[in-house]
């Protein structure tokens, strides 16, 4: 029966037509087109409902926004898909995912992604690559699933593109400056929100201007408003001379540690550093730098010539905080015996305020929030060995609270791990528990490509033959013998001496080339 009516040859042509290449290679033209107007499935469809528009689509652009069309209104009629995933002005529908408020779009600025909550897993919120998430929403439909598989690929890459497009435009219009304005910086009218800095608005910044060479550097939002900042130190030097230009600690907008890597991330991009403080780091944390490729330099003895006398202005140090005044000298390794990590603004030889250290039951110079089995303590700043910094809680844990992702590496704590009964390990999140189980999978398991899934054991999978419209001959692929039988018992499946076939010559009733194959042997 034809169900595709063109003009002429020479109209089927132009649309699924032979092309040559430069190199001499030819290829046919909208193969996916061609195999979607091929489908046996979207015939009987079109038979059965007798509406012929699908049939009827003669452009990539046309397949796109009509197929699109379509799973959307599958999904919609579905009684059972019943949470809905706003992306991109679209409305799709799944059994178990939704979007919140943000409308996919992630917290870390991830532009390949969408941000989704997992109804069946306790509500939470994960993130997953975008045309991934597609071919999950695709494949709850009843329509998706009678779509070719070379056709479910394009609409997931074409996704993916558009979604990266929506997403970046999306993303805050933020400025990086690196320049001299220190009072800005260090100003509550300029800076946005909370920075948790014991030093805004004490005009102690004219040490960076006076005593040190050091650079502002800082993102602006769309409002001129500061989000992020940290110092520059433009001449600091190491053990073997060589010269580095490190950025200090960030700081940002209600701390936010996103913003802070995206000053980092800024910088780099710009040319402006050679290493910087790593996100998280805390204040007394004086060695926690990193190299632009994250490798540590805590085995570097940095230190910057810093001119500073006892009335002259002090801003609070968080790395070069010891103090050699004959040397004009301030490291981060203990040689000064100044300390330059004092919030009164200058060194005036007066002793400082002692804090408690309730956790190890001595006095210190300073302290800092730690947790113990829960516990809240202030620990010294300087013997914070037995903790670890957890930096999406921006806590310090004891080690014994804390745990290590296998798969992406961040600390965690041991109440909040998804264990994994198929690797035998304890994982940060749920997106991490099934990275690491598909990684597993492939390695140890057996693929089916009609299910799309992994199985434990051989004997679970089998294999089929599918003819493929654009070579005109069978390939072999895996199927699990579940859903081999379940095919084979609606006709879907055609068996022949013990060989499963996707679709056999109706005339015939044998697989295609069969009795060519025949005659040959």
């Amino acid at each position: 029966m034809l169900y595709y009516k063109f003009q002429n040859y020479e109209e089927f042509k132009n649309m699924f037509g032979i092309i040559k290449h430069g190199n001499g290679v030819c290829s046919r033209k909208n193969k996916i087109l061609l195999a979607y107007v091929k489908d046996k499935r979207l015939l009987h469809e079109a038979v059965e409902k007798n509406d012929y528009t699908l049939l009827h689509i003669s452009s990539m652009a046309e397949l796109k926004k009509t197929v699109t069309r379509r799973i959307i209104i599958s999904g919609h009629s579905d009684n059972s898909l019943r949470y809905v995933l706003e992306l991109d002005g679209d409305f799709f529908y799944s059994r178990n995912l939704e979007t919140d408020s943000l409308k996919g779009l992630c917290e870390d600025g991830d532009t390949k992604a969408i941000r989704y909550i997992n109804h069946k897993n306790g509500e939470k919120v994960f993130k997953m690559k975008a045309g991934k998430l597609y071919r999950s929403i695709i494949q709850e439909t009843e329509f998706g699933r009678t779509l070719p598989e070379q056709v479910v690929t394009y609409l997931c890459e074409e996704f993916s593109a558009d979604w990266q497009v929506y997403t970046h435009s999306k993303l805050p219009k933020n400025t990086l400056h690196v320049d001299k304005d220190f009072e800005k910086i260090y100003s509550s009218d300029w800076c946005k929100g909370d920075f948790s800095s014991c030093m805004t608005d004490k005009d102690y910044y004219y040490f960076y201007m006076d005593s040190v060479n050091a650079s502002a550097a800082y993102l602006t939002d769309e409002d001129d408003m500061v989000i992020a900042r940290c110092i520059i130190y433009n001449e600091v030097k190491d053990q073997d001379d060589n010269k580095w230009r490190l950025a200090e600690r960030q700081y940002a907008s209600d701390e936010n540690d996103i913003l802070k890597r995206a000053l980092i991330d800024a910088l780099i991009k710009g040319g402006y550093i050679d290493g910087y403080k790593k996100v998280g780091a805390g204040a007394g944390d004086a060695r926690e730098f990193v190299d632009l490729e994250e490798n540590s330099l805590s085995d570097r003895k940095f230190r910057i010539e810093c001119d500073l006398d006892y009335d002259d202005p002090l801003s609070y140090q968080d790395s070069f905080k010891w103090y050699d005044e004959c040397n004009r000298i301030a490291d981060n390794y203990g040689h000064g015996d100044i300390g330059l990590d004092v919030t009164d603004g200058s060194i005036n030889g007066e002793e400082e305020e002692e804090e408690y250290d309730d956790f190890h039951d001595y006095h210190c110079q300073a302290t800092r929030v730690v947790y113990y089995h829960g516990q809240e303590y202030y620990c010294d700043v300087e013997n914070l060995e037995d903790f670890t910094w957890v930096d999406r809680l921006e806590e310090y844990h004891h080690d014994s609270d804390v745990l290590q992702c296998p798969e992406c590496k961040a600390n965690f704590l041991k109440e909040d791990k998804c264990d994994s009964e198929i690797t035998d390990e304890d994982y940060c999140c749920e997106e991490c528990r099934e990275k690491a189980e598909e990684t597993y999978k492939k390695a140890n398991w057996y693929y089916s490509d009609y299910d799309e899934e992994y199985y434990e054991y051989a004997e679970d999978i089998t294999t089929y033959q599918v003819w493929n419209n654009i070579l005109c001959e069978y390939e072999e692929k895996n199927i699990s013998v579940e859903s081999g039988n379940r095919l084979l018992a609606r006709g879907e499946l055609h068996e022949l001496n013990g060989i499963l076939y996707s679709r056999i010559d109706e005339e015939t009733g044998l697989p295609y080339t069969y009795e060519m194959n025949e005659m040959t042997v």
